[in-house]
C-alpha cells in the first residue's frame, strides 16, 4: 500500500539548525519546530538553558527565529525502501503530517530515527537500523522493562516493530516534546542503575558462554540517555546496548560519562575486569580518523587513569 506524496516528501521546507546539523526540522509550525529542537540531547546546564530559551522564543516569535540552513527534505534511504517503511508505519502507528529526521551523530553508530508528528505533537519515535535483529531485540527489551513498571524512572511505551527492505525498525511513544535536562544528582543515577539491573536480570536471556558472574545492564547510561523532565522524573532512553557485562559496568559508565560531562569527583573503587571490558567496548565504537578530543577518546583516557588496586 503506497503512502501519499505529502508523507513521502514533505511539501514544506525544513531547517538544519546551527550546531545541530544531525537534525532536519520541519517548518510546519511552532510546536513542530520545538519538538524537533528537543530531539537534541543537550547535557550541560548552560546548553540545556540555551535550548529551552530557543524553544520559548520559537513559541513566542515563530519558526523564523530558528537559526540554521533552510533546506528541502532529503530521505535517508532510496525511494522504494523509504516508501515501504512509511507504509508500514502508517498501518501500525497511524497517520502523521510532519516528521523530524535524526541522523545519529555518534562515531561508530549507524542508522537514523524519525519523530512522527501529528499537528505538531509527537506521535511516535521510530529508530531504523540496517540490522533487523538489533531493533527487534531493543523492542523486546523495552517491552519487558515497560511491563515491569519501574519506580525510579520512566520509559516510553513500545508501539510496534517490523522489517522493510532489509531494514529493521521499532517505534515507541513520543516522550515530552520539550528539552529535557540530564540527570546530575549521583543518588538518582545510583537508584536508576540499581533498578535497571534488577529489571534486566529478569528480562534478558543469558547468552551461552557468558561468564556466570556477569550481570545484566543497560550498557549506555550516560547523561544523554538518562534524562530528567521538568517535574523531576528521570527518563531512560536508548536500550539497544542492553546485555551482560562485568559487575558494576552500568555504574562505571554512568559515573565516568557524568564526570567528563559535568566535571566533579573522579571514579574510584572499580574492578579491573570492568575497566578492561569497557575499554574494549569503547575502542570498538571509535571511527577511523576520530578526533583526539572526541567523547570516545576522553572516555578511554579517563579509563586509563583509573586505579587498579
Amino acid at each position: 500500500m503506497a503512502v501519499t506524496a505529502t508523507i513521502e516528501q514533505p511539501a514544506r521546507p525544513g531547517i538544519r539548525p546551527r550546531g545541530m546539523s544531525h537534525l532536519w526540522i520541519p517548518l510546519a509550525g511552532r510546536r513542530a519546530a520545538v519538538a524537533g529542537v528537543s530531539m537534541h540531547a543537550a547535557c550541560k546546564p548552560f546548553s540545556v538553558a540555551v535550548q529551552r530559551v530557543m524553544c520559548a522564543s520559537i513559541m513566542l516569535g515563530g519558526t523564523g527565529l530558528l537559526p540554521g540552513r533552510q533546506t528541502g527534505f532529503q530521505p535517508p534511504l532510496a525511494p522504494e525502501p523509504w516508501s515501504e517503511l512509511q507504509s508500514q508505519w502508517r498501518c501500525r502507528i497511524g497517520r502523521w503530517n510532519a516528521m523530524v529526521l535524526y541522523l545519529r551523530p555518534q562515531s561508530g553508530r549507524r542508522g537514523f530515527a524519525v519523530l512522527l508528528l501529528r499537528d505538531g505533537r509527537g506521535l511516535a519515535f521510530v529508530r531504523v537500523s540496517a540490522d533487523p535483529n538489533r531493533t527487534a531485540r531493543e523492542f523486546a527489551v523495552m517491552s519487558a522493562v515497560h511491563a515491569a513498571r519501574p519506580r525510579t524512572f520512566r520509559i516510553a511505551r513500545p508501539l510496534a516493530s517490523g522489517t522493510a527492505s532489509g531494514c529493521g525498525w521499532m517505534a515507541v511513544e513520543s516522550g515530552p516534546n520539550y528539552p529535557l535536562g540530564a540527570v546530575r544528582r549521583p543518588e538518582v543515577r545510583r537508584r536508576v542503575v540499581a533498578e535497571v539491573g534488577g529489571i534486566l536480570t529478569a528480562a534478558l536471556d543469558r547468552p551461552a558462554g557468558t561468564p556466570d558472574h556477569w550481570q545484566a545492564c543497560h550498557g549506555d547510561l550516560a547523561p544523554w540517555n538518562l534524562r530528567v523532565a521538568l517535574g523531576g522524573r528521570a527518563w531512560v532512553v536508548d536500550w539497544e546496548d542492553a546485555g551482560f557485562a562485568p559487575p558494576g559496568a552500568d555504574r562505571l559508565y554512568s559515573e565516568l560519562t557524568a564526570q567528563i560531562t559535568f566535571g566533579g569527583r573522579a571514579v574510584t573503587d572499580v574492578d579491573p575486569e570492568c575497566i578492561d571490558w569497557m575499554t574494549t567496548v569503547i575502542s570498538a565504537r571509535r571511527s577511523p580518523g576520530e578526533r583526539a578530543d572526541s567523547e570516545n577518546a576522553r572516555l578511554l583516557a579517563a579509563l586509563a587513569r583509573l586505579p587498579r588496586g
